[in-house]
């Protein structure tokens, strides 16, 4: 009896130390934001031959969701404490690992015309990410409204990349979009408006509040007033470049920017922090928000950490040798 008691111990031990060992394991995948080297200067002008993308590894990603799954809020199946992150240094548009918004309207003429990687990066002045997308309805048209009148338009009308900080990187509140009284964390968005609105209409990409129409903060503590949301977003540069397809042509567009160390509470490159991003693609107004995170994006607890390495520095730059759009 003894012997078989000890083994049956042995045995849920070693269960119970396998169950464990996954869960660290699951625990330990994690968003790689590289250092670049120090022979490396980006330059936020959307041009990414600056960018070492010969250097990045494997990109950070989640399993294949259910097709059942998607359009919705969650993919249950894939829910943050059940599935490992595979650990990787930057991000690849994938058709069957994102979550489709359940407010979206699926474009089937559009569907599939999408692809998108999206690098980071950090230096010892901020935070970086180049966003290089290619679609077959990039025009003001395809946006938001349909229309050729650019007046009087909410300040995001076009396609572009949402990203959504956990600054403090403790997963709440539980809901931004409900809670926005913190401000670690928050939900910016990028879009391709200016660059469309100069060359369509000849026009600046202003709100009628004074704030630049191509890039927001939607949800923080942080918008109190517009004053205050205009000087934090005068900090952060970045810009659009359109591939060299004559107008209404356009089938590829460029987003580089940078977020300077301290221009949001807790933002340092010395704490992980949580982190999301998704992808936005209007094909003739029909509206595609593609979730990285396969969740709810408000939803702070399924973000996935993102740290700030420097053990494995990006070094010398490349051409772009895949994506190239010029």
């Amino acid at each position: 009896m003894s012997k078989i008691f000890r083994f049956n111990e042995y045995a849920v031990i070693a269960f119970f130390l396998c169950i464990a060992t996954q869960a660290a394991l699951a625990q330990e995948g994690f968003i790689d934001c590289r250092k670049f080297g120090n022979n490396i200067v980006i330059k936020i002008d959307g041009d990414p031959s600056d960018w070492p993308i010969n250097l990045y590894g494997d990109p950070a990603e989640l399993p294949d969701i259910d097709p059942a799954e998607n359009i919705g809020n969650n993919a249950t199946s894939n829910a943050v404490n059940q599935v490992p992150l595979k650990t990787g240094d930057h991000f690849v548009y994938n058709s069957k690992k994102v979550l489709i918004s359940s407010a979206a309207s699926l474009d089937t003429e559009g569907e599939g015309d999408f692809e998108a990687t999206t690098y980071i990066g950090w230096d010892d002045t901020g935070f970086y990410l180049l966003n290089v997308a290619k679609d077959s309805y990039i025009s003001w048209d395809d946006g938001y409204s349909g229309t050729r009148d650019a007046s009087n338009l909410p300040g995001f009308t076009n396609d572009g990349i949402e990203m959504w900080f956990d600054n403090d990187n403790d997963r709440l509140p539980p809901n931004i979009n409900n809670d926005q009284t913190s401000q670690f964390d928050l939900q910016t968005a990028f879009n391709i408006d200016a660059a469309i609105m100069k060359e369509e209409f000849d026009s600046e990409a202003i709100m009628a509040n004074g704030l630049p129409q191509d890039f927001a903060i939607f949800r923080s503590a942080l918008n109190t007033d517009d004053a205050k949301e205009g000087e934090i977003l005068a900090k952060v540069e970045r810009a659009v470049k359109l591939d060299s397809n004559p107008m209404l042509e356009h089938k590829a567009y460029v987003q580089e920017i940078k977020f300077p160390w301290g221009v949001f509470p807790s933002f340092d490159k010395g704490e992980p922090i949580g982190f999301n991003i998704n992808w936005i693609d209007f094909d003739a107004t029909n509206f595609q928000l593609m979730r990285w995170l396969q969740a709810n994006e408000s939803d702070v607890q399924y973000f996935r950490e993102m740290r700030f390495t420097s053990n494995n520095p990006l070094g010398e730059a490349a051409l772009l040798p895949e994506w190239s759009i010029y």
